[in-house]
């Protein structure tokens, strides 16, 4: 399977996700995932292969090895063409509410996604998988910035030029409505839902 594929297939993600959590031996994925440890195997190795996966630690235990698993990246990106994703439209379906979806869909048909090299970036925080669309080698913030934000939608960004005090006191309500919020991802879940946090000026 290519990259992309294990990326986006929920038993492999399931792996990715425990992995995130902590470096995880292939005995351990197989208890917390509920699946043969042979199974498991197959699936690390795949995804060791597309440089999903990358050996952490190695263990001596009992005269035989145990290799510990963490992500090889903190990040994916991949090729909008290589997702499961038929169109952007379809993408925006299931990612996003109406409201959001509405105003996005104006930026997104500026696109010409060949030229624009729209890449889908996945990454874990507290738990939850997110996917993002990016150009190229931006950032998530960037890509809005520079493509989406131009266009209108119902989202800006809008520098906040907050003292370090008031940083700290946001950044410390921030870490609290996650903390009571977001949650774990289950293993039998294959979507996850994340909070939206928009701070309007005013």
């Amino acid at each position: 399977m290519k990259r992309a594929e294990l990326l986006f297939d929920p038993p492999h993600l399931t792996l990715l996700a425990r992995c995130y959590e902590h470096p995880r031996s292939v005995t351990e994925l197989a208890h917390l995932t509920g699946t043969k440890p042979n199974t498991t195997y197959r699936r690390v190795k795949r995804l060791l292969a597309a440089d999903v996966l990358t050996i952490a630690s190695i263990e001596r235990r009992a005269g035989r090895s145990v290799r510990r698993y963490i992500p090889a990246h903190s990040t994916f990106d991949v090729p909008f063409r290589d997702s499961p994703y038929p169109s952007l439209s379809a993408y925006l379906n299931e990612r996003l509410n109406l409201t959001l979806k509405a105003g996005l869909e104006r930026s997104y048909s500026r696109l010409d996604l060949p030229e624009m090299n729209i890449h889908l970036r996945l990454f874990f925080e507290h738990g939850v998988l997110q996917v993002d669309p990016v150009m190229g080698d931006l950032s998530v913030s960037e890509t809005y910035a520079q493509v989406f934000a131009p266009a209108h939608t119902v989202t800006r960004w809008v520098p906040l030029n907050l003292s370090p005090d008031e940083l700290t006191e946001l950044r410390r309500d921030l870490d609290a409505l996650t903390a009571r919020y977001f949650r774990p991802v289950q293993d039998s879940e294959r979507q996850t839902a994340a909070l939206g946090l928009f701070l309007l000026p005013g």
